[in-house]
């Protein structure tokens, strides 16, 4: 195991619009805890960040009540406009502790079902890293076959349908996961780059913002039971993972 410092940001502040619940997603119950309780206390017990920094909307009221909220090892900094700014608020939170060549783990908090082997899987490739690449993240590997879209829709009664611009290749495909591992420095520089550059919306996730100044990231093969909490739908789906698999109980 590498023996450099290692730091985790966790993109808190979203609305979960996508969700249409009355409360911001990360608060919703998910088997008995909060899916921001399972994601955090994942992080927590894998023992590997010096800190954990929580970016939260600044109108949170919820936080206090979770059991991490007496952790020391949580810090709380208010979230941005965007997943960018948020994830950079968060690393500016740290900018008085972290050296350029520490490294940052940044992990969506509606990603319940990360485990601690994940983690520790993440956090050694980066001691085999090749020197062409900067960093990596958790992926799985796309099976369905993949369509891509025209960029203009025909309309059929009167409804606006997509037609299919060509059919991509999926063994090449992935979908990207967090926790997404980069060295300190260089997100910070890669994030506060593409803050200032028209093209900031395309930046999704941190590795986007790192793959838009050349840098290469590995891919680490993950379980695609790490969903992401979005829709009704994925509540379910990780509900029944959750009742299917005793380690993310």
């Amino acid at each position: 195991m590498s023996k450099a410092v290692l730091w985790a940001v966790v993109p808190a502040a979203g609305s979960g619009s996508r969700f249409a619940a009355s409360q911001a997603k990360q608060y919703i119950d998910l088997a008995g805890k909060t899916i921001a309780e399972r994601s955090l206390a994942t992080l927590e017990s894998a023992g590997i960040f010096q800190s954990i920094v929580v970016v939260l909307n600044p109108l949170d009221k919820k936080f206090s009540q979770l059991p991490q909220s007496q952790n020391p090892i949580f810090e709380l900094v208010d979230g941005g406009q965007s997943r960018a700014e948020s994830v950079l608020n968060g690393l500016k939170a740290l900018a008085d502790r972290a050296k350029a060549d520490d490294w940052v783990m940044v992990h969506d908090i509606a990603r319940p079902l990360i485990t601690e082997q994940s983690l520790h899987t993440l956090w050694a490739a980066v001691n085999d890293i090749k020197q062409q690449t900067v960093g990596a993240i958790l992926a799985a590997p796309i099976y369905d076959t993949v369509k891509q879209a025209e960029a203009t829709t025909q309309v059929d009664a009167g409804q606006a349908l997509p037609t299919i611009a060509k059919t991509l290749d999926r063994h090449l495909l992935w979908s990207a996961q967090t926790p997404q591992l980069f060295p300190y420095g260089l997100l910070c520089q890669a994030l506060s780059d593409a803050m200032r550059s028209p093209d900031a919306a395309a930046i999704t996730d941190e590795a986007s913002a790192i793959e838009r100044i050349g840098g290469k990231v590995l891919i680490v093969k993950n379980s695609r039971q790490n969903i992401k909490i979005t829709t009704a739908e994925d509540l379910q789906l990780a509900n029944y993972y959750l009742s299917q698999n005793d380690t993310l109980n």
